[in-house]
């Protein structure tokens, strides 16, 4: 861990001065949130080793929520469980992995909506069938979606920010095409008429960079990663997507107060391959919910600017993927993107 962490620090350094305004803290908050939990290891010899697959790379807020799960996960079922990381094509080829993999509840993927919900509409052939080949067993967590600004821009709302659009386009980064992210550009867009220009990224944390120096007007990411830009005041926090505003940043609006009836949380969820038997999705189900019960758990996703958002029973998030799946879906299909 030492060596792969002087790496890292290593690389981060030869990397700061690629972009201006960016302290060199601040990337390694932004790249280094997997060094905070390890994996997660209890009684390797009473049962089988778990999986815990993640659709994306390490240091995002999801791979910090998998290691947080992880740890509890291993202690309530006293077992081993492992968090594996495989991106690309916005966590479809990992979500794909777990579908085909052996349904014995071994295997399990570690998600937000963009890889098992939006995404894979996007592709043809689409590489798994969100709403069969996977199991939604629970939420773990949810995140607040925020529109994040470079201070430069002179504006501090999404009404000043519509406005100033309408004399020259503003251009807001996501985390690639077909992303949760994207489809919150686009629905702003499509509910405002803002001339917004929507730029693509290969992950959420090259978007805030970019946007910490300006080389984009802003963009729409998780809090957690935008959180320390908006303490050093190179980010201006003007919006989030929740249906109420946030206790930590009462004076922020959210969306919804411009648009109304939007509310978005970026939600992350376990599933399991579509043919694992559902004792298996009942005792992964339990540990889960005594997972999410656990203090030092809420407390470390509050570090995380996250939510503990676990709902009673899997058929309760299968309607949460559902209804997911036909409200993007029905976007993608206006924007000319859904395939599947």
């Amino acid at each position: 861990m030492e060596s792969k962490n002087k790496w890292m620090v290593e690389n981060l350094d030869r990397n700061t001065t690629r972009r201006p305004g960016i302290s060199r803290r601040n990337l390694l908050i932004l790249a280094g949130a997997q060094l905070l939990i390890g994996p997660a290891f209890a009684k390797p010899d009473s049962g089988k080793v778990i999986r815990l697959m993640v659709s994306a790379p390490p240091g995002g807020s999801l791979d910090f929520g998998a290691r947080i799960v992880s740890k509890a996960l291993a202690e309530e079922l006293g077992t081993t469980v492992i968090v594996m990381n495989k991106g690309g094509a916005a966590g479809t080829i990992n979500a794909a992995d777990v579908a085909k993999a052996t349904a014995d509840g071994t295997t399990l993927l570690y998600a937000t909506a963009t890889a098992a919900v939006v995404a894979p509409q996007t592709m043809s052939p689409p590489p798994f069938d969100p709403l069969h080949d996977l199991i939604a067993i629970n939420t773990v967590g949810s995140s607040a979606v925020a529109l994040a600004l470079n201070p430069k821009l002179g504006v501090n709302n999404l009404k000043a920010l519509i406005e100033l659009s309408r004399s020259r386009q503003i251009t807001l980064g996501s985390s690639g095409n077909g992303s949760l992210m994207h489809l919150i550009i686009e629905s702003v867009i499509k509910a405002t008429g803002a001339n917004f220009l929507h730029v693509p990224y290969r992950g959420a944390g090259p978007s805030i960079i970019d946007a910490v120096a300006g080389q984009i007007d802003g963009c729409f990411a998780d809090l957690a990663p935008v959180s320390p830009f908006l303490q050093d005041k190179k980010l201006i926090l003007a919006a989030v997507t929740t249906d109420q505003r946030l206790t930590g940043y009462p004076d922020v609006p959210t969306l919804g107060e411009d648009i109304p009836g939007f509310d978005v949380a970026n939600w992350q969820g376990i599933f399991a391959p579509g043919k694992t038997p559902e004792p298996i999705i009942e005792r992964l189900n339990a540990a889960l919910l005594r997972v999410a019960a656990r203090d030092e758990v809420r407390a470390q996703f509050r570090q995380g600017q996250m939510d503990v958002a676990p709902v009673k029973k899997p058929d309760t998030f299968e309607t949460i993927v559902s209804k997911d799946y036909q409200r993007w879906g029905k976007l993608l299909e206006e924007m000319g993107m859904r395939k599947a």
